[in-house]
């Protein structure tokens, strides 16, 4: 494929995934076939960049040996082999004479031995000294314990702020869903029909308990209600009423 070629066929993509990312902008929920499309043209990008790169690799390594061979045939002066000096004999070094010996020491001569006398010293009365007597210790009554730190005000209020948000989710089950729930319950569920399911989500959304919201899913669908995917959904309608 032609450097032009390439360069129209990746316009196109860019065009498509532009297009379909325009179309979503205005929605609040995305459908599910956006997000497998965009996977499909993205990857098909990325195989025509790598194709582009090592085409692109290619001719400037073609490009290389093209410049070389001209080159090559080009005359040119032949290079001068490196002049090595001549190489100066080393002059014999004489040694310096040793040094002369030093002179022997004087040996020592024995020197006189005087005796001192030294002072009668008295001796000392004996004193008794008195051992210290042991500190008192003060008598340690029992004393009641502490009482438990108190919480923080301010944790408390984050609790009853993250307990107010999480009612909030409940009280519509299209923000209690997350987008893989939603997307694993439309494919396992409503037979990837998001019509039906945004449709069941209002219906459950005016029941005003859970065992009205459950039998509402028996009369509408045959379920099987001990499935793992079935006992999810249920458990998202019984926060929501707990």
């Amino acid at each position: 494929m032609e450097h032009k070629e390439q360069l129209e066929q990746l316009l196109i993509h860019v065009k498509r995934i532009t297009k379909l990312t325009e179309e979503i902008c205005e929605r609040e929920i995305y459908p599910v076939s956006f997000f497998s499309q965009a996977f499909d043209i993205t990857h098909k990008i990325q195989h025509l960049l790598h194709q582009m790169e090592i085409s692109q690799i290619e001719l400037f390594e073609r490009q290389m040996k093209e410049h070389q061979a001209q080159i090559r045939s080009v005359g040119g002066m032949p290079e001068k082999a490196p002049v090595t000096p001549p190489v100066q004999k080393a002059e014999p070094v004489t040694p310096p004479p040793p040094p002369p010996p030093a002179p022997p020491k004087p040996e020592p001569q024995p020197q006189e031995i005087r005796t001192a006398t030294l002072p009668v010293v008295p001796p000392e009365e004996k004193t008794t000294v008195k051992p210290p007597s042991a500190p008192v210790r003060p008598v340690l009554r029992d004393t009641p314990p502490f009482p438990p730190p108190a919480k923080p005000a301010t944790e408390k209020m984050e609790n009853s702020l993250n307990e107010t948000i999480e009612k909030q989710k409940l009280s519509d089950l299209k923000k209690a869903f997350t987008l893989n729930d939603r997307f694993r319950f439309c494919r396992d569920l409503f037979s990837r029909d998001e019509n039906l399911m945004n449709q069941t989500i209002a219906e459950l959304n005016g029941r005003m308990s859970c065992e009205a919201s459950v039998a509402y899913l028996k009369e509408r669908f045959d379920w099987n209600f001990e499935d793992e995917t079935v006992a999810e959904f249920i458990a998202i309608l019984e926060k929501r009423f707990s």
